[in-house]
């Protein structure tokens, strides 16, 4: 218990009324007082059980019974305790808080039921809002616990666990601004902690300032943390520091060497910036220490198909396929590598069995559904159909694929369907608006349908989406420069 709660305590023992007659009232509760405060509980409880028996509606009584039961660590018996007293008067402050507080530091399981009684008494009370913010936290209750949390003002802020919880709600919540607020004053207010620290750094890159983010961790770089370092690569990576990142995600793995995230990232990073190479050998280091790692084997393999060694692309594929035969990437991955390579046979192979066990996935009913199109497959032949209903699964699935609208735009204009067709071209343009071939089969339908009024802003957005990609090109485009030769 805190000296604050002592505190309620002895106040709370000169709430007794006047005890029968015949006995030393004064000296009663004095009695009583003073083994609280002094933590004779057991003695606090040989007092109050004869007094209970004499005065069994005293809500004073029943509440300082709770207090000394748990003084001794008999939790129920205390809650019950406090029930009696709340029986009596349901709107007894010392009652409420002090169910409130044994129910909540003792993890009881009706412990928010306690502090939301209390609130309903004093719906102000910072503690009760704190308490109520954390209970809230652990029951996945993001919601309410933003708003108890918010309403306990600078209670939240004492405790850096209660920080942590009220800033991670604010994140899932996509509240990142305000996740970042309260984290910027919090680790003001508590410097060395550094789980504060690293919390603000998420916060930070998630409002895209990773410069920030740098600023908040290089100083805790020294500190043998792993998952500290990652975060600290990733700020780095988006401030174009690729260098840095590399040199952070190599100290993060010889701190944490059986830790397949390092490995993974490290690898993604070296394949970003076109170093294939390294990039196996990040992935190779990885599943050497975890050789059951699909994520690294999958790594891998792009990257070997990046250094065009198919054989070596395909087996570790194959291997990821093995070790996850319920996750679809390993197949996907293999069904790109097989469509680069023109082997239509086997990538229908391949995805025909996958989707035996991943039937509904989006990904892998696109792809097959993409296959038989380029196999050659027109309207009114039985695989279009079939073509049809493994891309209306995909979009069941993933609604918002642009790939997977603007195909099923284009069956449907096979089908002379060209209103249907015409829809999803319009989808795909609300989730990408600069998509080129969505805006050219837009236009032309729009033309078809007799709709050239509709056509003509559509047209006027594809000329400004060319010429901003003609000049991306030019930007792009070396620099000359003339000869001693070519200037004579």
């Amino acid at each position: 218990m805190t000296s604050k709660f002592f505190a309620f305590l002895l106040g709370l023992s000169l709430l007794l009324p006047s005890i029968a007659k015949g006995q030393d009232t004064s000296a009663v509760r004095h009695s009583l007082a003073a083994a609280i405060a002094s933590r004779r509980y057991n003695e606090a409880l040989g007092l109050l059980d004869p007094l209970l028996k004499e005065h069994p509606r005293d809500v004073s009584l029943w509440t300082l019974r709770g207090l000394a039961l748990d003084g001794v660590g008999d939790t129920k018996a205390s809650l019950t305790s406090f029930d009696h007293a709340l029986a009596i008067d349901n709107a007894f402050m010392p009652a409420l808080e002090g169910a409130a507080q044994t129910s909540y530091l003792h993890g009881d399981p009706n412990a928010l039921q306690y502090v939301q009684k209390l609130l309903v008494v004093v719906p102000g009370n910072d503690v009760a809002n704190a308490m109520a913010g954390a209970l809230t936290y652990q029951a996945h209750d993001c919601t309410s616990s933003i708003q108890y949390f918010t309403r306990s003002n600078d209670q939240v802020y004492r405790d850096p666990r209660a920080l942590d919880e009220f800033a991670d709600c604010l994140l899932q919540q996509q509240q990142a601004d305000d996740a970042l607020r309260v984290l910027v004053r919090g680790a003001q207010l508590h410097p060395d902690r550094a789980d504060l620290q690293y919390n603000l750094a998420v916060a930070q890159i998630r409002t895209h300032h990773p410069a920030e983010a740098i600023k908040t961790l290089a100083p805790l770089a020294t500190q043998k943390d792993s998952d500290l370092l990652n975060l600290l690569a990733s700020a780095y990576i988006q401030t174009n520091q690729p260098d840095d990142a590399f040199r952070v995600l190599e100290s993060a793995i010889e701190i944490s060497p059986g830790d397949q995230t390092n490995y993974l990232d490290l690898a993604i990073l070296c394949l970003e910036h076109n170093q294939e190479n390294m990039s196996v050998k990040a992935a190779t280091a990885g599943i050497t220490r975890m050789p059951k790692a699909a994520s690294l084997y999958l790594i891998r393999g792009v990257a070997y198909a990046q250094l065009a060694q198919y054989d070596k692309a395909e087996s570790d594929f194959v291997v990821a396929a093995q070790i996850e035969p319920d996750q679809p990437h390993s197949t996907i991955a293999m069904s790109l590598l097989y469509s680069d390579r023109n082997q239509l046979d086997k990538e229908k192979t391949l995805l025909t069995n996958q989707l035996k066990t991943t039937p509904k996935d989006g990904v892998t009913n696109y792809l097959f559904a993409d296959l038989l199109i380029r196999s050659g497959v027109t309207s009114g032949q039985l695989e279009f159909q079939e073509a049809k209903t493994h891309l209306a699964t995909s979009l069941e699935s993933k609604p918002d694929s642009v790939e997977g609208q603007i195909l099923m735009g284009h069956l449907l204009e096979q089908e002379s369907n060209l209103p249907s067709a015409l829809t999803h071209y319009e989808i795909a343009l609300k989730i990408e608006p600069d998509n080129r071939s969505a805006l050219d089969r837009q236009f032309i339908l729009l033309r078809k349908l007799h709709r050239n009024e509709e056509a003509i802003p559509v047209l006027n957005h594809l000329k400004t989406v060319l010429n901003n990609e003609l000049k991306q090109e030019i930007m792009a485009s070396p620099v000359r420069v003339s000869s001693p030769l070519s200037a004579q």
